[in-house]
């Protein structure tokens, strides 16, 4: 395994540091993002099918680094500094250094189109989605970008027809879809169709009502075996 790694974990460990307010670089983010690349290559340059898929970065290194995990949070504290130029570089990055084959980069392209949309390039948010609904039209994470990349161009029946593509009268809110009825739910109320956004926030609070007793469950238990 490249030396890389070594520097790779080093830096991500200054990262969590820096959350917990015990290292004052905020760079450690981006230097070990960079890091991560060059491990990347060097292994490639040895063997060209390295890690062609994402989730093989962990199993390939034993995970030892939780290279997921870290990818989940710098991408996190990229969108909560606002960083979103430098956000949008890294998710063209990601896009491109693995195939997606196996898994789908929904997530990234999500926050992608978001990324264009807060630095004021609407159109190219909507080109991207519309580009992404074409290879993918029943994801439903690319069907909520595209409701949203719509509403920002004002181009509301191409945002409605979306909605009613995917949200039919008898269509219930799961943990597959949530983020399209709170896509829904938003676009319903910039509209002003009061009937219709009441009809999604139902489907929406009794799917979080669900969750909540889900967990309250779950606490239960925990509860059970902390007495035994």
């Amino acid at each position: 395994m490249s030396r890389k790694w070594k520097k790779f974990g080093e830096l991500t460990g200054k990262c969590y540091m820096s959350l917990a307010g015990l290292e004052k670089s905020l760079n450690c983010w981006d230097e070990a993002f960079e890091a991560l690349k060059e491990a990347v290559a060097a292994e490639r340059k040895e063997e060209p099918e390295y890690a062609a898929e994402l989730y093989e970065l962990d199993e390939e290194t034993d995970y030892e680094y939780d290279v997921q995990g870290w990818l989940e949070d710098y991408l996190d504290d990229l969108d909560m500094r606002e960083s979103k130029e430098k956000l949008l570089e890294v998710c063209d990055e990601l896009i491109g250094l693995f195939r997606w084959e196996e898994e789908r980069p929904s997530d990234i392209r999500f926050l992608k189109a978001s990324a264009l949309r807060d630095l004021g390039r609407a159109e190219e948010a909507v080109a991207f989605c519309e580009k992404w609904l074409a290879q993918e039209p029943d994801d439903h994470v690319a069907v909520a970008a595209g409701i949203y990349a719509f509403l920002e161009i004002r181009n509301m029946e191409a945002a409605e027809g979306l909605i009613r593509q995917h949200i039919h009268e008898d269509t219930k809110c799961t943990d597959e879809n949530d983020i399209l009825f709170t896509a829904a739910a938003i676009y319903y109320k910039a509209a002003g169709k009061k009937e219709e956004e009441e009809r999604v926030q139902k489907e929406l609070d009794a799917y979080e009502e669900e969750l909540e007793a889900l967990f309250d469950g779950f606490d239960g238990e925990d509860d059970e075996m902390e007495f035994f």
